[in-house]
C-alpha cells in the first residue's frame, strides 16, 4: 500500500468519491446517518464482495445496518480502508464488468489492538447482528465437529475471558456481558461454509460458556440466542496488482483493496433471525426453513 505518484490518480474517500467516472455505481443513502447495527467478524474479500454488499442494498431501505468489522488480529485491511473513510470498489464481473462502490463497512477495529473497543460494540444496544467469515478453522471445532475445548485459542478463552483469542471466545464474552448489562442477545449468522454452520456455531459458543463455568449464561445463550444457518455462494478472485490497476483506471480513483467476484451471487438464510431483524429478503436473500436443501442443490451442482 505505498504512496501514489503524482501521476497516479487520487485516492478514494468520501471527499473524493464525486471525481469518481459517471458509469461508476456509488452509494445513493447518507452514510453519515447510517448506523453500524451489524458486526463482522473477519472481514475479508469474501465478505466484502458479497454480505458487504447486500447490505449496501439494504442501506438504502434502512440506515440501521452499517457494518463494524472486527479483524481478530491482522491491521492490514484497517490500515487500508481506514484513509477511503471506509468506502472501496467491487468490480462485478461479467460480460461488461460493473464497478460499484460499497459503502457498507463504516469502521474496521482490530480485536489484538483494541480489545474493549471490540466488546463495547458487541454491547452496544444498537448491534442486531454479529456475522461471521473465519473459516472452518477459526470454530476450533474437534473431528465430530464439537468444540475443541483442548485446542489451545480455547485454553486461552478459558483461562483469560476478557482477552479472546478465538472467535468463539469473543462470542461468549460479549453475550456475557450483554447479559450483564441487561440487552438482549445479537442474533450471530454464520457465513462459512460449513454444513449446518448455525448449529455448530451454537453449540460451540453453548459449549464453551459450559466450560467458563457460568451454565446460567449458557442457559441463557442456549435459551434466548439465535444461531441461523447460512449458504452463500460467489466466486471471489483474489485481489491482485492487476484489479488495482484495472480499478484505478476504469473508477478514476485509486483504491488501495478493492474486491471482485462473478456477478452471480446467492445467499441463503435460514428463517429465524427474530423480530426487528434487517429485511434481507427485500434485498435478494433467500429466507427459508430448508437451508440444507439449497446445500445439497449447490453441491451437485458443482
Amino acid at each position: 500500500m505505498t504512496s501514489l505518484s503524482p501521476t497516479e490518480p487520487e485516492r478514494l474517500s468520501e471527499a473524493t468519491l464525486p471525481n469518481a467516472r459517471s458509469a461508476v455505481l456509488r452509494p445513493d443513502y447518507d452514510r453519515t446517518g447510517a448506523r453500524e447495527g451489524v458486526i463482522h467478524f473477519g472481514p475479508g474479500a469474501f465478505h466484502r464482495a458479497h454480505q458487504a454488499s447486500y447490505f449496501d442494498h439494504l442501506l438504502n431501505l434502512d440506515p440501521r445496518w452499517a457494518i463494524r468489522g472486527v479483524s481478530l488480529r491482522s491491521p492490514a485491511l484497517r490500515d487500508a480502508l481506514s484513509p477511503q473513510d471506509g468506502l472501496y470498489v467491487l468490480a462485478e464481473l461479467d460480460a461488461e464488468t460493473r464497478f460499484r462502490v460499497i459503502g457498507a463497512v463504516k469502521s474496521v477495529l482490530v480485536a489484538a489492538e483494541a480489545p474493549e473497543a471490540v466488546f463495547a460494540a458487541l454491547i452496544n444496544a444498537e448491534t442486531r447482528i454479529v456475522t461471521l467469515t473465519v473459516t472452518e478453522k477459526g470454530y476450533c471445532l474437534d473431528a465430530a465437529g464439537e468444540l475443541d475445548i483442548a485446542h489451545k485459542d480455547i485454553q486461552n478463552d478459558l483461562a483469560h475471558p476478557a482477552a479472546p483469542q478465538s472467535v468463539i471466545g469473543w462470542l461468549v464474552e460479549g453475550f456475557a456481558r450483554r447479559r450483564a448489562a441487561g440487552l438482549t442477545p445479537f442474533v450471530t449468522l454464520s457465513c462459512d461454509n460449513l454444513p449446518d454452520n448455525g448449529r455448530r456455531l451454537g453449540g460451540a459458543v453453548v459449549r464453551l460458556a459450559r466450560e467458563r463455568g457460568d451454565p446460567g449464561l449458557a442457559a441463557w445463550i442456549s435459551g434466548e440466542a439465535r444461531f441461523p444457518t447460512s449458504m452463500v455462494d460467489s466466486i471471489t478472485p483474489a485481489t491482485d496488482a492487476a484489479l488495482r490497476t484495472r480499478v484505478a483506471r476504469e473508477v478514476g480513483l485509486y483504491d488501495a483493496w478493492p474486491v471482485q467476484r462473478e456477478r452471480f451471487t446467492q445467499w441463503v438464510v435460514q428463517d429465524n433471525l427474530g423480530p426487528d431483524a434487517p429485511d434481507l429478503a427485500a434485498v435478494g436473500v433467500t429466507l427459508t426453513d430448508d437451508v440444507a436443501g439449497y446445500e445439497s442443490a449447490k453441491l451437485r451442482l458443482l
